[in-house]
């Protein structure tokens, strides 16, 4: 049998029958030798199909302890009604023609390479035949190819087992890091603007994925665009994709936010206030702050998930992302054909692969069902979670927002946001942050003063979490502009 280097006679698509031939008979030679590709090589990466079926067989027999030759697989061939598919004579030929089975990883990376490359041709086969289609819409095509294309660089030989011994190092050196710089309440992670909500989660970390959900006109929108003004503002690149809201309206927002401006004002300069002369002094401050701050801004409505991911490694591969939000997953391109918990489960899945891919925080705000409206404590739980099982089990930590004044016009806590705690990973569950309803200027602010009154029959558990962690002030609020 002559081993065929390249292509197929004939063949147009890249191929190296050869390396295949070199890795299953090494595989027939040392069945142990598949702990070495098996994470990596799948059956489609081989060209010929008797070649991935040989694989395919080869991968059952080692999973029930059976030798590995030329008799076994073609008694498998013959049990499973495809004895007709593979010559066993070819079988023999692989495994006599296979001197070691030492340079199976060096043949794997060359079968995976060529599947790469046909991989890349059917894409652009298939974006060509898109972008012919009456009514092709050029914006999804190009971010679902580069969806796909992103998807071929970080699927394959990525990760794998570490020593233990060498994630130990970092963990101890981190901790002796933080030890010497003799800070008790120093953040774990990247702060957010309200010091409840970073003794609560301890900071933003690398990897984790945070959903923040509540019903509408509970502050979940203003919350996005304050904490990914104040982040990028202090140097983090930030990527804000709002599917709700214009880019303008993320803008004025946040100029409002960032300069405590009231946001009529900044919407309609000519609206009469005794304020003007301050608000004109922080408009040119907020302006100055966010043209020099890191902030990117996705306005597209209905946007997939597939296309997030996408233009988030685009704008990563530029310059890597320090924090994504995401205003809102409810409102974000679906399947009409699929369960929506499944799709919510798969845009959920999306931010949080994102999270661990770029090593940096997710923020996912959602939407509430109406459930709670029907109870008499109108507090939130993960169950009302839109289409919530899904959702829960891939997020770390989620957030639920709750207004008792939005329901109660007669409560005496009016102007209270809670941030109920829900869930939380390494984090302790079940806290409230209380915090200050300022949406006249599209911000949240810590709670000053006594708790709420409810808080102090019925949660006061949390009402502590407002104060202590105050190491130094101005790293955790939003630009100042008193001295301007």
């Amino acid at each position: 049998m002559s081993r065929e280097i390249e292509a197929v006679q004939g063949s147009e698509l890249p191929c190296n029958i050869g390396a295949e031939q070199s890795v299953i008979g090494a595989l027939m030679l040392n069945a142990g030798a598949l702990t070495r590709v098996a994470d990596w090589l799948s059956e489609e990466d081989f060209y010929r199909l008797d070649h991935q079926l040989i694989y395919r067989a080869i991968r059952a027999l080692i999973e029930r302890n059976s030798p590995v030759d030329a008799l076994t697989l073609g008694d498998w061939f013959e049990s499973n009604g495809l004895g007709d598919k593979v010559d066993r004579r070819y079988l023999l030929s692989m495994s006599d023609e296979t001197t070691s089975p030492a340079n199976i990883v060096a043949y794997a990376e060359i079968v995976v390479e060529r599947s790469r490359l046909r991989a890349l041709i059917d894409t652009g086969e298939r974006m060509g035949a898109q972008a012919r289609q009456n009514g092709a819409d050029a914006q999804r095509i190009v971010a679902e190819t580069m969806h796909g294309l992103a998807g071929m660089q970080t699927t394959k030989l990525r990760g794998g087992l570490m020593a233990a011994k060498a994630i130990l190092q970092d963990v101890y050196t981190e901790r002796m890091k933080r030890l010497e710089d003799g800070h008790k309440g120093m953040l774990l992670g990247m702060p957010t603007p309200w010091l409840g909500i970073n003794r609560a989660t301890r900071g933003l970390r690398d990897g984790v994925l945070y959903i923040v959900a509540s019903r509408p006109n509970m502050g979940k929108s203003v919350l996005g665009v304050q904490l990914s003004s104040f982040c990028a503002i202090r140097g983090n690149r930030t990527a804000l994709f709002s599917v709700e809201m214009t880019g303008e309206e993320c803008m004025t927002r946040a100029v409002a936010c960032v300069g405590e401006i009231e946001h009529r004002w900044v919407e309609d300069p000519h609206y009469e206030t005794d304020l003007a002369d301050v608000y004109n002094s922080r408009h040119t401050a907020a302006y100055r702050h966010l043209l020099d701050s890191e902030l990117l801004i996705d306005a597209t409505p209905g946007l997939t998930i597939a296309q997030l991911t996408a233009r988030a490694r685009r704008a990563h591969m530029q310059k890597p992302l320090r924090l994504i939000v995401v205003d809102h997953m409810h409102d974000m391109g679906i399947d009409p054909k699929r369960e929506a918990r499944f799709e919510l489960g798969l845009i959920a899945q999306g931010a949080k692969s994102l999270a661990k891919e770029f090593n940096c925080p997710v923020v996912l705000l959602g939407q509430l069902n109406r459930a709670n409206t029907s109870r008499p404590d109108k507090r939130p739980t993960m169950a009302d979670l839109r289409e919530s099982g899904e959702i829960e089990q891939k997020a770390d930590v989620i957030i639920l927002l709750h207004r008792e004044d939005y329901y109660n016009a007669n409560t005496p806590n009016k102007g209270v946001v809670e941030a109920i705690i829900a869930k939380g990973r390494n984090i302790k569950t079940g806290e409230i942050v209380y915090l200050e309803n300022r949406f006249s200027e599209m911000r949240l602010s810590d709670w000053e003063g006594p708790a709420p009154i409810s808080a102090q029959s019925t949660h006061g558990k949390g009402a502590g979490l407002n104060r202590g962690l105050r190491p130094r002030t101005s790293d955790y609020r939003p630009a100042s502009t008193d001295d301007e």
